[in-house]
């Protein structure tokens, strides 16, 4: 953008006007930037359709897989399920995740009426059971930092703390189990990152507990791909998505600014893509054994051909984060089905949608 300014021969003159024409000229570039910044596609392309939908609603935990779900601003919900609305944290101590107690992938989650059962083969004691209502009504208020942001959560109690403590460490880390539900006590802004802006995040794009977002979308095709290159194959489960998509290209995710679901001309549900999803160690998680891969697998080989090549800055930042999936958030909340067709808008189809 050029500031353009007007010669007078007076010094007093020449800075007056050629301030005025420049601080015109900002305001309509941003008056012209917040008009389209909320402005959805108009041309969309039908490239497959939903195949999966998981909702975690335990951070780390075992997904709960549904035919359909609201997508709603803060992840997807369905039966009471809201994604990431429980997390484990240390007594006392920051929130824990599979990378740090890698059980905690095992660990089962569902959901009847306003009481939730916890179920893990790392706890030989069996399910246990939490009444919402109790926990709300007790309302114990925890507050905890998550990836650098305040946040907040209801203690689900002793019991269940001493039951997730065994399920995840054998009994050896003390745990907290927290809720942030439906009527949150607190909502967090999408993570935004210091080191390089991603310019499609927005300040109404909310999480609960996740690590960055709302979404997070992958495809079959992409997966097939990589376990192509690998020994032992993959499962989705590995890379925690919430939607997956069945009839793309591989990869052809990297180029979906916007994704729409449902028949030619709705606009049921709207993601907007905010970031390539970088993966870290978590990804070498086996999900089904709850412990790590001795061979660093998959990351390992989604290394040798995954990483980014430019932006020159973020590539840096990301010199050992191979990418798979895209970081989504959301502009129409609504329904979304399995089966559902997936309509997408190219960012190379528009300068202004690349990230």
């Amino acid at each position: 953008m050029k500031l353009v300014n007007t010669r007078i021969n007076t010094p007093t003159g020449q800075v007056a006007v050629g301030v005025g024409v420049g601080v015109g000229a900002l305001v309509a570039w941003w008056a012209w930037r917040r008009s389209t910044a909320n402005q959805l596609p108009t041309k969309w392309e039908e490239v497959g359709v939903v195949s999966k939908l998981n909702v975690y609603p335990l951070k780390s935990g075992r997904p709960v897989s549904v035919s359909e779900a609201d997508a709603t601003e803060r992840g997807l919900s369905a039966d009471g399920a809201l994604d990431r609305s429980f997390l484990v944290m240390k007594k006392d101590g920051p929130l824990l995740t599979g990378r740090q107690v890698p059980k905690l992938t095992r660990v089962a989650i569902s959901f009847k009426g306003h009481k939730v059962t916890f179920e893990s083969p790392d706890n030989p004691a069996g399910p246990i059971e939490v009444d919402l209502e109790l926990v709300a009504k007790e309302a114990k208020v925890v507050e905890l930092i998550v990836f650098g942001a305040n946040a907040k959560g209801l203690d689900c109690g002793d019991e269940v703390a001493a039951w997730m403590s065994q399920a995840v460490s054998a009994g050896e880390t003390p745990v907290r189990l927290l809720y942030n539900g439906e009527d949150p006590l607190t909502q967090r802004c999408a993570r935004r990152a210091p080191y390089y802006d991603f310019r499609h995040i927005r300040d109404s794009d909310k999480v609960t507990y996740a690590d960055t977002c709302a979404y997070m979308l992958a495809s079959e095709s992409s997966l097939v791909d990589l376990n192509a290159r690998l020994a032992e194959p993959v499962t989705i489960d590995w890379f925690r998505a919430n939607v997956v998509v069945q009839g793309s290209a591989a990869y052809d995710e990297d180029d979906w600014a916007f994704v729409r679901f449902g028949g030619e001309g709705e606009q049921s549900v709207v993601l907007r893509r905010l970031k390539p999803c970088d993966r870290c160690i978590f990804t070498t998680v086996d999900p089904y054994r709850g412990c790590k891969t001795a061979d660093q697998e998959p990351m390992t080989t989604l290394r040798k051909y995954r990483l980014l090549d430019g932006p020159e800055k973020l590539a840096k930042a990301w010199s050992i984060k191979p990418v798979f999936g895209s970081h989504m958030g959301i502009d129409v909340c609504g329904k979304v089905k399995v089966g559902d067709k997936v309509w997408v808008a190219r960012a190379s189809s528009n300068p202004r949608w690349h990230f």
